[in-house]
């Protein structure tokens, strides 16, 4: 019985030495693995920088563009409102200058108008 017991123990160091063996196989793959993982992390990481640093470059310069163009908006409207100023004096000064001079014009052609029609009616008169 002790040479069976024996015999068992000496299976079962073969067999866990076995395990031992496979397992630091397997351990050294995973470690390959590892390490293949980490120089593809490095590599990525390293093209990585210049597109990030480029992108705070173009980030920065999205800014300044879009706070221009709001200022040039700006301007924009400020000009619009001078010039729909500008358009409502024009048509004031307008109005103000028909108020003023079409009735004097209107007297001045019905005057005329009149003393035409009287010069053809003397005429006429002189004529006959």
């Amino acid at each position: 019985m002790e040479t069976t017991l024996v015999v068992a123990q000496i299976i079962a160091l073969l067999c866990l030495s076995a395990l031992c063996i496979y397992l630091i196989v397997v351990l050294l793959r995973v470690k390959g693995m590892l390490d293949t993982v980490e120089k593809d992390l490095k590599e990525m990481t390293s093209r990585a920088l210049p597109v990030l640093e480029n992108m705070e470059f173009i980030t920065s310069r999205v800014k300044s563009i879009t706070e221009n163009v709001d200022d040039q908006v700006m301007i924009i409207r400020e000009s619009i409102g001078s010039v729909r100023e500008v358009a409502e004096n024009l048509v004031e000064l307008e109005r103000r200058v028909q108020d003023k001079i079409e009735g004097p014009i209107l007297d001045t052609v019905a005057f005329a108008a009149a003393v035409f029609k009287g010069v053809r009616t003397f005429v006429e008169r002189v004529r006959a």
